[in-house]
């Protein structure tokens, strides 16, 4: 600790005089701190201590001791008075409150003797002075009754009150009569006539000279001897320019000024004459001295160089030379400058003169003379009027010599400042004039013409002020440049590019190119490359110039300046590659035949010679105004009409080149109509190459008409119009009910050419033929069989076929070619009714891959017609990711993804952990398997996924009239194992499950149950056994193929999806007999025709059917006469034939494989089970095997749409009064499935996830889970009425059924099913729900009261209950909400959430988080609950204020306090 600065004040010194060391009498009444007294101690120790440690080394060892008892002796003799001190202090409070009387006492008494001491002194001091004066009476009475004092002197109103003025009349007869006085004076007195401008008013005369001065006379007296007096005198000359507006006269200069002529007042005998002289003078000097300062400041500011004063006297004159550049560039013998001079006249009472060299005539002279007598004084101003007066004489000068040399007759002079304006041409605009203007500085001639570049105008000014005469050359090239920018405006708005020059290679000589003047424009179609139109101009010499214009088109092609030199020579540079242009041809244009066309009258007259410049292509433009135009004088209509016939026409060219090229025969560009525009006709069709030529032929034979225009607006487009008769389908299109129909196809013209558009044409063809020839086969069967194909032709426009199908046709399907792909697409719609989205677009991909196969259309709207319902049911199943489905609360899982296999074979994955196979069927029918089986060996199961137990029950649930009576066959060995003959090895199961005591026959009849048939006897030759004997097997194994309904089995092509069957087994290798996907050979299966009438569905035959396998023999040894050897020889068996590969890894799938049992078919008349309420059905106990969910089980589509159609779970209520949650029955067989999978992993869970107090038992029973605590034994299974849901059962255990009651055990069990295994299945949930059941069992019995509570609400108590199991979204900061909201170890954290219903107002609800202590019993609210929440310092004052009455309880506080705070807590309204 550092000491403490010696700076203290003298008080706290004093305060320390009770310790040693510091003065012993502080001031009276002061006190001191303890604390300061203390610090001061330990600081004045620790500073001897300091001092002592320094000085101690330089000691003896005996001193060192001697001082270091000293200070000891002194320190301990300090702290022993300060604990004297603190002891005293403890009853210092008694003699402090006695000294604080007795110094209120002394300091009353010290005022007392003070006030008579005062008191004292004034009696002797003060009042013995005390005097009063003798009151003046009078003054009083006269105040008081009068209110004035009126006694005071009368030489203070003398000295200081003014005498009274005069009066107004007196001074008006005043100055009146020294007005007449003044009149007298001027009459009688000799007076300048410069002074003539007067006014006399009030006895004052003013004199004002304009522009020099103003001054203000008066007289004394009417006596002819007293003098002028001068009262004023105003200098009138000014310079704004000058001193920032000022006045240029300094005051003491006007008063010298004033007294000067005062004094001339008062001596002259003339003195108005001497006034005005001396006065005028000053004025006229000082206006000399005002225009040299703006000379100068012109000079220096604004002209330079090119004016200069060459003399200046003061007060005499002032002389400035202009146009100094054309004095030095004239002949020095003449000897001729421009100057003006100023001068003071020798007559003293005129104004300044001007003069000017060479003189001026005197009315141009008056002009400029005007400059200098205006108000104000500006010298620049009187130079431009004179230069302006020397321009225009300039210009007269050049006009006369130009008519001279017959160079402009029509020359004019106009405006101000002068511009001689010649006319280049007529017709004209006024800009377009060429205007010669003299340059105010230099005086050299400045000429201007719009569209000249400053070259020539440089050109032209030079020759202007050099030899006028030779102006004819440049007026020419006038002439070229104006014409060129009126062809430039002329085509402003249309695409084409003005170029003057081309980069073109070196022509030949007498290329007709060189015979073209050089004053030509190119004009660059911008939509045609390589096309130009050239405009030449050519000038004539005669008596005026005239123009004349011609018109070529030319075409040229890209080329390098390689291209004319010799092969040899070598070339330096490859990137100049096609930067020049070569010319191909040029043609002339006749204006004439192209504009006005050979049935249009001429308009004008023209002259012989002149019309025959016409005929040849020439436009005249001459200063003869042959009659007046209502549009612009000098517009180029006729290029602009030129211009857009190019335009026009040249696409036309180029696509009948196109055409010879690839040997269309065509009629030529024609006219249509009375010249509504151009069309090009074909005779023959369009090429096609391709494998549909037979669609093509007939195509062509139909095609009527085609016919190309060409559509000019904001862009070219052409336009493609194809006409066809004989359509072979008829749609319901109101518009295509016609006869004739009309294709019209459009394309972008582009500047490559029309060879892009053919192409794109060509593909468009392509389209309409490859689109035909599916249509052609549709036609004659959507003819015969359209009532069963269920379809509508909305539309064919031949470039695409749209159908409508489905329920109210409100579902569309359009096929079209694509180019671009190289195939069809089929875009699927909705339309009409419908309320949802096509529900083909799950395997719009398949349907697309599968018709590029087989392209038939009526086999696809069959597929469409099979998978409708089907897809419709499975749209209906929720796609949407869900919150705690998995452990992690924020991350998402999906609850059902479809993945298409094919257009037949659906796969629906639950919860990325349970798969289902939907296989469509036709005749209303679909196959449902375990997806999680592989498809060719139902021993493995597909990576990934888990086998779904129970599903056959379930799915026999859902089993109606419709399969019941179209198969009737036993299910009593649908969980019976494959058969030794169908399986390599029988090791996949156990011993006891491996059939004994039968013969290979029999256990090969039992495969074919399982495979592909059900018996009813074991028995082979039974009546009623579907099985066919050994001969019959054989027979058919040998007999050929049957045809396949409609046409072959469907060349199925694999799903990008099918990689995600995940299958071990490799049958899907090409060309595998067991591969799905795998077209069968050609070699094994007879191929029937395409057009087979029988138009059952395309999936007859899928790779879950029995149709295309077993009975039309789709083995690939079905040719074969020999049997298949057994993979086993099993003794004293007669020969079996063995199965096809195909069959013996093939998934049974058939509509033969399952059929409800005798037992069903008994109550086939009742109803089938429904989903929210099962009638009965008889029991059904399958065996439990895992491949059991691998057989299909054949289902309707009503059916189908009962598992997936989403309802309100039957006896589940909402009990917070919230929608009830939709679910479909798959969902929550599916969900029960994945809980009581999650189940058993949270019973043998480890570590810190394990549950101690729950111990997991062996079960008996299949398909239940069964475990226990420390008194309750419960077991979870399906309910056996629905098969939808689970169950918990819980019982006491042996010697605990006194600690349980049965209504807890239902409590328990209704809030399993309510609360846990219900919708939308949350894992979360259940985990939180195995917490409270593990908790001890006086804590369970508190639980199990609040769940009873949230099930039967009690009416009296103000709040209901709802016990959270996963944390609500809300603002308490315990955990992430989602999260388990029950943890049981030391400390128990439960959420509860109490709701009240306000009548009139929202329901109150508020979250609570309790924390309750088993080991004291005590209950609290969590800690960031009681910060964040506002009302949980009214629940914290509940729940203390309730164990303050129940502190020494013993039993489980939980239910009491909550069941208290339901009935005792009140919010205040509006708080939440």
């Amino acid at each position: 600790m550092a000491p403490i600065e010696s700076n203290q004040s003298e008080m706290a010194v004093m305060a320390m005089g009770a310790i040693g060391g510091f003065p012993q009498h502080p001031a009276a009444g002061q006190n001191v701190s303890l604390a300061f007294l203390l610090d001061s101690l330990i600081q004045r120790t620790y500073h001897d201590l300091v001092v002592l440690s320094e000085l101690l080394p330089r000691k003896m060892d005996m001193e060192k001791k001697i001082e270091i008892v000293k200070f000891a002796s002194k320190t301990r003799q300090s702290f022993i008075r300060l604990l004297a001190l603190v002891k005293w202090a403890s009853s210092a409070a008694k003699v402090d409150k006695c000294a604080a009387i007795s110094a209120f006492l002394d300091h009353q008494g010290l005022l007392l003797v003070d006030t008579a001491d005062m008191l004292a002194r004034m009696a002797r001091e003060n009042l013995v002075h005390a005097r009063l004066p003798n009151f003046s009476i009078p003054c009083a009475v006269d105040v008081l009754t009068t209110g004035r004092y009126r006694r005071l002197p009368t030489c203070i109103k003398d000295r200081i009150i003014p005498a009274d003025p005069i009066t107004a009349s007196e001074k008006t007869s005043v100055l009146l009569r020294l007005n007449q006085i003044i009149q007298h004076r001027l009459v009688t007195s000799e007076m300048p006539s410069q002074l003539s401008n007067l006014s006399i008013v009030d006895g004052t005369v003013k004199f004002h000279v304009p522009q020099e001065f103003e001054a203000t006379l008066t007289l004394m007296g009417d006596d002819q001897s007293i003098p002028w007096r001068l009262l004023h005198v105003d200098i009138l000359v000014k310079d704004p320019d000058t001193g920032d507006g000022k006045a240029l006269v300094h005051n003491m200069q006007v008063h010298y000024l004033h007294q000067l002529v005062q004094s001339r007042l008062f001596t002259e005998e003339k003195p108005l004459a001497d006034m005005y002289i001396l006065l005028h003078s000053f004025c006229q000097s000082l206006q000399l001295e005002v225009l040299n300062s703006q000379a100068h400041r012109l000079i220096r500011e604004r002209w330079g160089e090119h004016i200069t004063t060459t003399s200046y006297i003061a007060a005499q004159n002032l002389t400035l030379a202009y146009w100094r550049a054309q004095n030095c560039s004239l002949d020095k013998s003449k000897n001729q400058l421009y100057s003006v001079t100023i001068c003071v006249d020798k007559d003293s009472s005129q104004p300044l003169d001007v003069k000017h060299t060479p003189p001026l005539t005197s009315s141009e002279a008056a002009i400029v003379n005007k400059a200098i007598k205006s108000e104000l004084l500006s010298i620049e101003r009187l130079l431009v009027e004179s230069i302006l007066i020397r321009s225009k004489a300039k210009l007269k000068e050049l006009q006369l010599d130009l008519k001279k040399a017959n160079i402009s007759s029509k020359a004019i002079i106009q405006g101000n400042p002068p511009v001689l304006s010649i006319a280049i041409l007529e017709p004209c605009s006024q800009a377009e004039h060429l205007t010669i203007s003299v340059d105010m500085q230099t005086g050299l001639f400045q000429p201007h013409v719009a569209h000249a570049g400053a070259a020539l105008l440089e050109e032209i000014e030079e020759c202007l002020n050099s030899d006028p005469t030779k102006l004819y050359q440049y007026i020419i090239r006038l002439k070229f440049t104006i014409c060129i920018e009126h062809c430039k405006r002329a085509v402003q708005l249309q695409p084409v590019i003005c170029l003057e020059r081309l980069p073109l290679v070196s022509i030949s000589a007498d290329h007709p190119l060189n015979k073209v003047s050089q004053n030509r424009l190119y004009l660059k179609l911008t939509r045609h490359n390589n096309y130009y139109v050239v405009v030449e101009f050519i000038t004539e010499q005669g008596g005026e110039f005239e123009t004349q214009i011609k018109y070529y088109l030319l075409r040229v092609r890209p080329s390098t300046f390689y291209d004319q030199i010799p092969h040899d020579a070598q070339q330096s540079d490859p990137d100049t590659a096609k930067s020049f242009l070569a010319p191909l041809s040029i043609f002339p244009i006749e204006p004439e035949s192209l504009v006005y066309g050979p049935d249009t009258e001429f308009q004008g007259h023209l002259a012989p010679n002149k019309r025959k410049h016409a005929l040849a292509g020439y436009q005249h433009v001459s200063f003869v105004k042959k009659r007046r135009f209502d549009h612009v004088h000098y517009f180029q209509d006729r290029l602009s009409h030129i211009t857009s016939l190019c335009d026009m026409r040249i696409p036309y060219v180029q696509l009948l080149e196109e055409l010879s090229k690839n040997n269309i025969s065509n009629q030529g560009v024609q006219v249509e109509g009375e010249g509504v525009g151009l069309v090009v006709k074909l005779t023959s069709a369009p090429p096609f190459e391709g494998p549909c030529t037979h669609a093509a032929e007939e195509l062509a034979k139909n095609l009527v008409s085609c016919s190309f225009r060409l559509q000019l607006s904001s862009s070219m487009r052409w336009q493609v119009q194809l006409c066809f008769a004989n359509c072979p389908l008829k749609s319901t299109n109101p518009k295509e009910q016609v006869p004739i129909r009309h294709v019209t196809l459009a394309y972008e013209h582009t500047s490559g050419g029309t060879s892009v558009m053919w192409r794109q044409f060509l593909h468009e063809w392509y389209a309409i033929v490859r689109l035909y020839k599916p249509v052609l086969e549709f036609a004659p069967v959507l003819n015969e069989f359209g009532n069963q194909l269920n379809v509508e032709v909305r539309s064919f426009s031949y470039k695409r076929l749209t159908m409508s199908y489905g329920k109210d046709k409100s579902n569309t399907i359009t096929i079209r070619w694509e180019p671009d792909r190289k195939g069809f697409t089929l875009p699927l719609g909705t339309g009409g009714s419908a309320k949802a989205a096509n529900c083909h677009v799950l395997i719009s991909e398949q349907l697309r891959q599968e018709f590029n196969q087989h392209q038939n259309i009526a086999q696809l709207m069959q597929v469409l017609q099979d998978t409708y319902s089907p897809l419709q049911a499975i749209s209906k199943l929720p796609k949407r990711p869900e919150l705690g489905a998995i452990m992690h609360p924020h991350y998402p899982l999906q609850q059902f993804t479809v993945i298409p296999q094919s257009s037949m074979h659906i796969r629906i994955v639950y919860r990325n952990i349970y798969c289902i196979d939907v296989q469509c069927r036709g005749k209303n029918m679909v196959a449902i398997r375990d997806g999680a089986h592989s498809l060719f060996d139902t021993s493995k199961v597909v990576t990934g996924l888990n086998p779904t137990h129970s599903l056959k029950v379930f799915l026999d649930m859902f089993v109606d009239d419709t399969v019941l009576h179209a198969k009737r066959r036993s299910i009593t060995e649908d969980d019976n194992p494959p058969s030794p003959v169908a399986m390599d090895t029988m090791d996949l199961f156990p011993p006891a499950q491996q059939p004994t005591g039968a013969s290979p026959l029999q256990r090969a009849g039992q495969h074919n149950t399982s495979g592909y048939m059900h018996g009813v006897g074991n028995s082979p030759a039974h009546p009623a056994s579907p099985h066919t004997s050994v001969l019959q097997q054989q027979y058919n194994l040998q007999s050929p193929g049957v045809a396949c309904p409609l046409a072959s089995p469907p060349n199925i092509v694999p799903s990008p999806s099918g990689s995600k069957l995940g299958t071990p087994s490799p049958a899907f290798a090409a060309g595998s007999p067991g591969n799905m996907h795998h077209a069968p050979s050609p070699g094994f299966v007879p191929v029937p025709s395409p057009m087979s009438v029988n138009l059952q569905s395309p999936a007859g035959v899928p790779f879950m059917s029995q149709v295309g396998m077993h009975e039309s023999h789709g083995s690939p040894y079905t040719n074969m006469s020999i049997s298949m050897p057994s993979p086993r020889t099993w003794p004293a068996s007669p020969s079996v034939p063995g199965l096809s590969p195909s069959i013996r890894h093939q998934s049974p799938g058939s509509a033969n494989i399952h059929s409800p049992g005798n037992a069903i078919q008994q109550h086939a008349s009742q109803p089938p089970a429904m989903i929210g309420s099962v009638q009965s059905q008889p029991s059904r106990t399958l065996p439990q095997r895992s491949w059991a969910g691998s057989i299909p089980t054949i289902l309707s589509h009503d059916a189908l749409h009962k598992l997936c159609t989403p309802a309100t779970p039957g006896g589940l209520s909402s009990t917070t009064g919230a929608a009830p949650y939709q679910c479909c029955p798959l969902e929550r067989f599916l969900s029960a499935i994945y809980l009581k999978k999650h189940l058993l992993r949270v019973l043998h869970a480890t570590g810190q996830n394990k549950l101690e107090l729950l111990q997991v038992l062996p079960s008996t029973e299949p398909g239940v889970i069964q475990f226990k605590s420390d008194t309750l034994l419960f077991r979870v299974l399906f309910n056996p009425a629905v098969n939808l849901t689970l169950q918990l059962h819980a019982k006491p255990v042996q010697d605990n059924s006194d600690h349980w009651t049965t209504e807890e055990m239902h409590v328990l069990s209704r809030f399993f099913e309510v609360k846990v295994a219900c919708p939308p299945y949350k894992v979360t949930t259940l985990n939180a729900f195995m917490r409270l059941i593990s908790a001890p069992t006086r804590i369970l019995h508190d639980f199990i009261q609040l769940m009873r509570l949230e099930l039967v609400p009690d009416r009296t108590l103000k709040w209901s209950l709802q016990l959270c199991l996963t944390i609500p979204p809300n603002n308490i900061a315990v955990a992430g909400f989602g999260s388990l909201a029950v943890v049981v170890s030391k400390k128990i954290l439960i959420f509860i959430q109490l709701t009240r219903n306000v009548p009139n107002q929202e329901p109150q609800s508020i979250i609570i988080p309790i924390v309750h202590y088993p080991n004291n019993s005590t209950l609290q609210l969590e800690q960031p609950a009681l910060q964040h929440n506002p009302t949980s310092a009214l629940v914290s004052n509940v729940l203390k204020h309730w164990s303050e009455y129940n502190m020494n309880s013993s039993e489980c506080t939980i239910f009491p306090a909550i069941r208290d705070l339901m009935g005792s807590l009140n919010l205040p309204a509006g708080k939440v």
